[in-house]
């Protein structure tokens, strides 16, 4: 079987703070390793339920160079490279299709406007106030989820920040969870080591892909992505893109048969809201 894993790292072991998430910060090479160890105990439990196991990692967090590729297992390939829409129309997902079986994410976030979530923001926390899918707010790990549908993938397990469970329970309340660390704020967090996360990510991989206990996510017949924005002359830039519905001054949608197709035309036109290059889409 294939298997997808979509990756961040705001809820990876260990990760906490601004300085941990890109490569000018001051911890970001020990985040880099920690999230590096959480996707390896996925694999190594993957490949315990299924030793013929094909496994793609898409590093889908800022720069999408933060997985060392020389310490992760070399049982999978990794995807990797800035999010440019003309490199990454899909984003976290970019990489996937209709040949996977299952997916997972890894090292993942509540969305933004969580009360006291940890690093919480959705894609863009700079430009998206709130993303809405079909008429109702959605973080990164639904959309994801929304988009692996359909490409008809189910998704078997979710690792991240502890109130992001929460979250995921409101539309899947069945899927494996697995928090790395309980959230206590903003940027504050109790962390497991990173040995304990290993174990019990790779058990926790092992034991849901043996039970087989995951389904496939329904899908809707369209998609509509609603994203209201933090400033005005972000939609018009967005509206340049074509397919973009200008639904206020800070809000636009766009609309599509799958939520792939709408995601893609949703990250052109986010990508476009910003007004000068930025350093992790280069």
């Amino acid at each position: 079987m294939k298997y997808f894993l979509a990756v961040d790292l705001e809820g990876a072991t260990g990760v906490v703070h601004h300085d941990q998430l890109m490569p000018d910060g001051r911890g970001y090479a020990a985040a880099q390793r920690w999230l590096t160890g959480d996707i390896n105990a996925a694999i190594r439990g993957i490949c315990a339920a299924d030793a013929e196991a094909e496994i793609v990692v898409g590093d889908g967090h800022g720069v999408m160079r933060n997985v060392v590729l020389d310490e992760l297992d070399d049982r999978a390939m990794l995807v990797m490279g800035p999010g440019r829409y003309e490199n990454k129309p899909l984003c976290q997902c970019e990489g996937i299709d209709e040949t996977f079986d299952v997916g997972m994410l890894i090292g993942f976030h509540s969305r933004a406007g969580t009360p006291g979530g940890l690093l919480a923001h959705t894609f863009v926390g700079s430009t998206i106030c709130n993303l809405s899918m079909n008429g109702k707010v959605a973080g990164e790990a639904e959309i994801d989820a929304a988009i692996m549908a359909s490409f008809g993938v189910p998704v078997a397990l979710i690792v991240g920040n502890s109130e992001l469970e929460d979250e995921v329970r409101m539309w899947d309340p069945t899927v494996a969870f697995y928090a790395t660390k309980q959230t206590l704020g903003p940027t504050a967090g109790i962390c497991k080591t990173p040995r304990r996360t290993a174990r019990e990510i790779e058990l926790l991989a092992r034991h849901v892909l043996e039970q087989g206990a995951y389904a496939l996510r329904e899908t809707a017949a369209t998609t509509t992505f609603t994203a209201e924005l933090y400033r005005r002359e972000m939609v018009e830039r967005a509206a340049t893109v074509p397919g973009v519905t200008v639904v206020n001054d800070r809000t636009f949608s766009v609309t599509h048969a799958s939520a792939a197709a709408a995601f893609r035309l949703l990250w052109n036109a986010i990508t476009r809201t910003l007004e000068d290059p930025q350093p992790w889409l280069k």
